[in-house]
């Protein structure tokens, strides 16, 4: 599914907002230096998120609230991440739904391939910040991340995801709707 030039489409007065999601431990047990969610990683990414054209940048924690460095604009808590990582995308994508003023949200772990700033950008050159579509990173063949997902399917796709068992399973049953670009140069 190519992007729609439909009035859904386009509107660079929207923002994108690109959410890295992270968990590390379990908050009954004391954090270590192996447990404390990979920092500087999460720099890169949201480095990369906000070079590439994110114009908000937010951080999904999970069990333990960790602060988020000095260049997010908001981190939010997610109690579900221990119930799954599904959870924890569905109450992202809840939270950017509650949002009436985003074009869409891009969503990667922080354990996932970094495609960069050039991947993000490509990403979103692609969607044109439309509400109406999803694009993916591909590398070498095979899906990767970043996902776009356009704020009018935020909704649809966190209740999708919470019935049908997963994001993996969502986007693979939509892979027809889903609009790849290659990344393999950068991941």
């Amino acid at each position: 599914m190519a992007p729609r030039s439909d009035s859904n489409s386009g509107d660079r007065s929207r923002p994108v907002a690109g959410i890295v999601l992270v968990a590390r431990g379990d908050e009954r047990i004391e954090p270590g230096d192996d447990e404390v969610p990979q920092i500087e990683r999460l720099r890169v990414l949201l480095a990369s998120f906000g070079a590439g054209g994110c114009d908000e940048l937010y951080v999904a924690l999970g069990s333990r609230v960790v602060a988020a460095p000095e260049d997010t604009s908001t981190t939010f808590y997610l109690p579900e991440w221990y119930d799954s990582l599904d959870a924890t995308v569905n109450a992202a994508l809840g939270f950017a739904a509650g949002r009436d003023d985003l074009a869409g949200v891009m969503l990667q772990t922080v354990d996932s391939q970094d495609v960069s700033d050039v991947g993000i950008a490509r990403l979103l050159h692609t969607a044109r910040r439309a509400t109406d579509v999803m694009v993916r990173a591909t590398a070498h063949g095979h899906w990767a991340q970043p996902v776009y997902v356009g704020s009018v399917l935020l909704s649809d796709a966190a209740g999708l995801i919470a019935q049908s068992g997963g994001a993996i399973r969502f986007l693979g049953d939509h892979a027809g709707d889903v609009v790849t670009v290659d990344c393999s140069d950068l991941a």
